[in-house]
């Protein structure tokens, strides 16, 4: 287990006096990059003939009267989107182009009744249950921290570290409001407060805590002005995280997967960050191998440009800070890490998001650092059981494969043991859909009834009839992975339910040269069915020698498999954006068997 922050000598009476806190302390001249700016004043340009977005009643409730929440978050992250963009334009230029409307979308987004979004509103109204708005008039209704409220407050104490004297030209009263409400609605209630992500009652958490406390500790590092809530804000702070990592694995493997670890594992890098500057460089951990490891974990998840390994909620595409990742490497002593942030930097998306100000702020003062391409030959996380291996280290050439164990109780959770995914020159073949539009069912008793949640639409097989079931003891066991051919085997029997009659189910898969093979043993109780699966995002064609795939690639397989191709539609809007497709494909490999074994071949 890492070490908590105590063991390293951490204490919140390290903490600077208020007056005496300066961000960035690890810059020289942390002045924004102009090239970087250029397309800051750019971005906020476009917003200044749009009227700031109504964020409605009517809107709000929708998640509680038929689940939608993501027409409300559209909106509000919008105004925030608006207020970061303008915010640092006018700190760039000060010219007073972009004030007013920068006045309107701050005024906006304080006039909310509450920063909580509707998703996350019932948790916090354990008496009243989900009301469908926020009752924060009364005393007894406290306002929450969650996700979006700890970025907001974020967001609202960069714009007054940066533009208060603008706005005090304009009208004193905005940044005497700001303060005001950062305060009562985020710094009070951290303190005063226990919140189920703050594990201090024992309970597991995951990346609520880093992400939320991170927002915090910036927000206290800006706003504070007394000496004891800094402190009381820090040690709290310093307690949560510990909670956090408490949880992990020694070798830094992040369940919740790579779009999760951004705001998971690179969220505690940014707590560390700010601790840094808080203390005056007093409380340095980086050297710590479990912090490495945590910062390592997503170069072993990467696949080509901006895709990653998506299992479980993970979108097909991340976009991880490459400013962010070059300095893990260069403080926790990585090389191949600081050349792998540079690698990501050069597919040119700049790094700008509202809910992890502080990092998006240290990306703008960082000149971009742009490199080749390249990713690791040969991964095996053991905590997840995840293994992946690829044909060149050029990330953009050849085969790469890439398949999982573990269990089907992981953070954001799909049942997927032994799941496996194919890439030719960096474009998917074999994919993981990944998850849908996130609405009211997605963390609620009706999850795994989503399609996409189940394994019947992963790459793996039914038995019996049979799928996977969720659940802690559904997982793999007997895990081996190879280290002389980079591929790893598996027992999954223990992820189906007794009544498949499983005696045994093996799956083996390896990459070598140009050709993935993937092998399945089966040993059941009786004679039935086996249907082995797999998704695909381009229409397959059945050839005389197996199955077209995208990209130029074939699937072959043993002949005693018949092979069916199935067309299905999607039905989310998500699923369709992420594909490109409102429909998907699945290829089905059957059997009747008792015991058998066969092998796909994809190259």
């Amino acid at each position: 287990m890492p070490k908590p922050m105590h063991e390293h000598g951490f204490s919140a009476a390290m903490c600077l006096p208020c007056n005496e806190i300066k961000l960035f302390r690890d810059v020289i001249n942390p002045a924004f990059d102009d090239t970087k700016m250029k397309q800051v004043v750019s971005a906020a340009e476009a917003y200044l003939p749009v009227e700031v977005p109504m964020c409605p009643a009517s809107l709000y409730h929708r998640f509680a009267a038929d689940g939608n929440r993501s027409e409300y978050e559209a909106v509000y992250f919008r105004r925030r989107d608006m207020a970061m963009k303008l915010a640092l334009a006018e700190a760039y230029e000060r010219k007073g182009r972009f004030t007013e409307k920068l006045v309107d979308a701050v005024w906006a987004i304080m006039e909310e009744s509450s920063w909580t979004v509707p998703a996350h509103l019932a948790m916090y109204s354990p008496s009243h249950g989900d009301l469908g708005l926020p009752a924060v008039y009364n005393g007894d209704r406290l306002h929450a921290i969650d996700l979006f409220s700890a970025g907001t407050a974020a967001l609202l104490s960069m714009v007054y570290l940066y533009c208060k004297d603008i706005l005090d030209g304009y009208c004193s009263v905005i940044c005497e409001k700001l303060k005001y409400l950062v305060t009562e609605r985020q710094i009070k209630p951290f303190v005063n407060c226990v919140f189920h992500w703050m594990g201090l009652l024992g309970n597991a958490v995951n990346n609520w805590n880093p992400w939320v406390c991170s927002n915090i500790l910036f927000t206290v590092a800006v706003m504070a002005d007394d000496d004891r809530t800094l402190q009381t804000v820090v040690g709290k702070a310093a307690q949560c995280t510990d909670r956090y990592t408490a949880g992990m694995p020694e070798d830094g493997g992040c369940d919740e997967g790579a779009n999760y670890w951004t705001v998971a594992g690179a969220s505690y890098f940014d707590v560390l960050e700010i601790l840094y500057d808080i203390t005056g460089g007093k409380y340095d951990i980086y050297g710590d191998q479990f912090i490495k490891s945590m910062c390592e974990y997503i170069m072993k998840m990467y696949i080509h440009g901006h895709r990653f390994i998506n299992f479980a909620d993970c979108p097909p595409y991340v976009r991880p800070d490459g400013s962010q990742i070059r300095r893990m490497g260069e403080k926790c002593g990585s090389p191949t890490l600081c050349l792998f942030g540079d690698g990501i930097d050069s597919f040119g998306s700049l790094y700008l998001n509202s809910n992890c100000i502080y990092r998006t702020l240290r990306s703008l003062i960082t000149p971009p650092h742009l490199g080749k391409s390249l990713g690791m030959m040969r991964t095996w996380i053991p905590s997840l059981k995840i293994m992946c291996a690829r044909q060149y280290e050029d990330t953009g050439k050849g085969m790469f494969a890439a398949m999982k164990g573990g269990h089907n109780s992981e953070g954001h959770n799909h049942i997927d043991v032994g799941n496996v995914v194919v890439f030719y020159d960096g474009e998917p073949v074999i994919i993981d859909t990944g998850a849908g539009t996130y609405k009211k069912q997605t963390f609620s008793a009706g999850r795994y009834e989503l399609w996409y949640m189940q394994s019947g639409y992963h790459n793996v097989a039914d038995i019996g009839g049979y799928e996977q079931r969720p659940g802690v003891r559904f997982r793999s066991s007997d895990e081996k992975y190879d280290e002389a051919t980079g591929g790893a085997t598996m027992q999954l029997r223990q992820a189906y339910p007794e009544q498949a009659g499983v005696v045994s189910y093996v799956r083996k898969t390896v990459l070598d040269g140009g050709e993935v093979r993937i092998t399945d043993s089966f040993e059941l109780d009786t004679e039935k069915e086996i249907d082995i699966h797999f998704i695909t995002c381009e229409k397959p064609v059945a050839v005389p020698d197996g199955i077209s795939l995208p990209h130029g690639r074939v699937m072959s397989f043993d002949k005693g498999l018949k092979a069916e191709i199935e067309e299905f539609e999607v039905c989310d809007d998500g699923i369709e954006r992420n594909w490109h497709s409102p429909v998907l494909w699945r290829i089905h490999l059957r059997a009747v068997v008792k015991e058998a074994s066969f092998t796909v071949r994809i190259r």
